[in-house]
């Protein structure tokens, strides 16, 4: 078993993993993570505290669903692009994709890094992969993308389970390094949404509630986003309750028929950044 000591937000990157696992327990799962089932055998936690997170299973394997769907589209659509994955975590997205020519980045703390590098590896050593020990609030993390500069290559940023335990501030922080940095190429951003009403409320969250982790923000509605800086653009947005239509809950049936509910849950907001524009 590996010990591992992550901070109070990076902690959180357990519940998508144990989530993520148990699905792919089943006997016809939605997603199909085999790295995390060995993982959560692999590591000494306790993962028990995370068992009564319904909600935390159904939302993560609908946002697992759609992100894997719409990288790998991105990823048919631009073969040679860069794919930055801000919070990685302990994703495993990389694994489960045709990655054709893409260069990956998975961008985190250092104790996560360091977590990754210790517990998962690439398919093949010579797979253009690459970890980045920083913060994304960090203003030189794009110094460590190696193709920066080169303004042939399409970039996709996934940002997933980041957002919410943010400011405002420093959501605008992170966007403003984002197109001060990648200034020759539209950027494309896939990032998980959070409403506002539940930002205010981690204490009824059924698994960050067992962390000492705290939501700090969240919009109305995606598209809402574009208010904190001119130069970036809502493109569209895919809702969880979307995908739920394949889960066996009448609850989430039933819940996703009711207005308004749909977009107080989480999302993924297809975003792009041009500032040459």
């Amino acid at each position: 078993m590996s010990k591992i000591e992550l901070g109070e937000v990076q902690e959180t990157l357990l519940i998508p993993l144990y989530c993520r696992a148990i699905e792919s327990k089943k006997k016809n799962p939605k997603i199909k993570d085999e790295e995390a089932v060995q993982l959560i055998d692999k590591i000494d936690y306790d993962f028990s505290k995370f068992k009564q997170g319904k909600g935390s299973m159904v939302g993560i394997v609908a946002r697992t669903s759609i992100l894997d769907r719409e990288t790998q589209n991105f990823i048919n659509n631009y073969p040679d692009a860069i794919v930055i994955c801000i919070g990685c975590g302990l994703c495993t997205r990389y694994k489960r994709l045709d990655l054709k020519n893409v260069y990956w980045y998975n961008l985190d703390f250092p104790d996560v890094i360091d977590t990754r590098n210790r517990l998962l590896s690439k398919n093949n050593e010579n797979d253009p992969i690459f970890n980045i020990a920083k913060s994304c609030l960090d203003d030189t993390w794009p110094k460590d993308i190696k193709e920066l500069n080169d303004n042939k290559k399409d970039i996709l940023i996934i940002i997933e389970g980041v957002l919410m335990f943010f400011t405002e501030d420093e959501v605008k922080h992170l966007i403003n390094i984002i197109k001060t940095n990648f200034i020759h190429q539209k950027v494309t951003i896939f990032a998980e949404i959070m409403h506002t009403i539940p930002s205010k409320f981690t204490k009824f969250h059924d698994t960050v509630n067992k962390t000492n982790a705290t939501f700090k923000w969240g919009i109305r509605h995606a598209k809402d986003i574009e208010k904190l800086d001119s130069d970036i653009k809502y493109i569209e947005e895919w809702h969880y309750y979307d995908e739920f239509s394949f889960d066996d809950s009448a609850l989430c049936h039933t819940l996703g028929k009711i207005p308004g509910m749909k977009n107080i849950s989480n999302k993924i907001a297809h975003l792009e950044i041009n500032p040459s524009n």
